[in-house]
């Protein structure tokens, strides 16, 4: 029976592990695409404050 329990444990930390890696990258994936959107915007309105120019 303690075999068993030992296995569950290592299971459910791996599975933990993998989680825990899955929220980092998904963390990571959105601060570099909000850092994108941000980029985009500005050049957005550079372009719009180009045509006003003209």
């Amino acid at each position: 029976m303690t075999e068993i329990h030992g296995k569950i444990y290592v299971v459910a930390m791996v599975l933990a592990i993998i989680f825990a890696g899955l929220a980092i990258f998904l963390f990571y994936i959105e601060r570099k695409l909000d850092r994108m959107e941000k980029k985009i915007n500005e050049m957005e309105e550079e372009r719009e404050s180009e045509k006003v120019r003209k």
